[in-house]
């Protein structure tokens, strides 16, 4: 057991019997815990306090609304942990494996509820100015991500390939519309943050990165994961997230939100000291095909 978790464990004074680890987790430090009384737990500790703050308040407002896990307890941190949640365990794994039209239709009907989900501004608290962007600022918080990841994503893309990757964000950025406002969007919807059970959708989880903006930020994770993977999931997807609410204009932001991914995930990487791992080159790979198939 990591000696992070451990005191973490002894704070929250847990009767714990087992400690597992969780798949399809990057980010945070995550496992499942297994009191002394049977209860399966889940223990979390994110990267800094921002992100534990932003999961705290983002999992307080969505109680009820949907399927998250619930706030079992909350430790603000000190000088050497950020923080910690304590939250109840969703019966339910990642998806990680084939993904059936079934699943795909509930995958879209899920995102769909989440993006009609309305909170009021004054229900943020402290997390407002991480959670809340205006709506005639969040084209440009967009690219005000992208560009903070210049400086770090140099160290690692060819000259050539940088430059493409900066004139490309420039061109899509000048047409795009107006955004989708205002939605709860999760920021990294994909199959490894969905639970299923029995070829049923369960949970929803990872709120750390979640705020108030544009639906279509959404999708392109999907698109990557999902749908060009199996092609036959997207219509199925689509259907089940327009039996909901009506689809954003995604066939002109999804070419910008692929560019946009890409690029700050290698810039994440850089960041995390996480340059030689494979979804960096996974990465790299991708802002290659998006150069390649622009043209420009």
């Amino acid at each position: 057991m990591e000696k992070i978790i451990k005191r973490v464990i002894k704070i929250m004074k847990l009767k714990v019997s087992d400690v597992n680890s969780v798949p399809e987790s990057y980010s945070s430090k995550v496992c499942s815990l297994i009191l002394e009384n049977n209860e399966k737990v889940i223990l979390k500790i994110p990267y800094n306090k921002d992100k534990l703050l932003k999961e705290y308040k983002m999992l307080e407002l969505l109680q009820g609304k949907l399927p998250t896990a619930q706030i079992l307890d909350f430790w603000e941190g000190d000088d050497e942990i950020p923080g910690a949640l304590l939250l109840s365990y969703i019966e339910g794994r990642p998806v990680v494996d084939k993904i059936n039209e079934k699943i795909a239709f509930q995958m879209g009907i899920l995102l769909a509820k989440l993006h009609n989900v309305y909170i009021e501004k004054n229900k943020l608290g402290k997390a407002y100015k991480l959670i809340y962007t205006e709506k005639n600022e969040w084209w440009s918080t967009i690219k005000k991500w992208f560009e903070n990841c210049v400086e770090d994503c140099k160290d690692v893309l060819e000259p050539e390939l940088m430059n493409k990757c900066i004139e490309l964000f420039d061109l899509h950025y000048e047409v795009l519309p107006e955004p989708d406002y205002p939605s709860v969007v999760h920021m990294d919807y994909r199959p490894g943050n969905i639970l299923v059970k029995d070829s049923d959708v369960t949970g929803l989880v990872d709120f750390e990165n979640a705020r108030i903006g544009s639906a279509d930020v959404d999708f392109s994770k999907m698109k990557f994961y999902l749908w060009d993977l199996y092609p036959y999931a997207k219509e199925e997807f689509l259907r089940g997230y327009s039996l909901i609410r009506p689809l954003p204009d995604i066939e002109k932001t999804l070419p910008f939100y692929e560019l946009f991914n890409a690029f700050t995930g290698v810039g994440w990487c850089v960041k995390r000291g996480k340059v030689n791992h494979s979804f960096c080159e996974e990465n790299i790979i991708k802002l290659k095909e998006i150069i390649l198939e622009s043209k420009i």
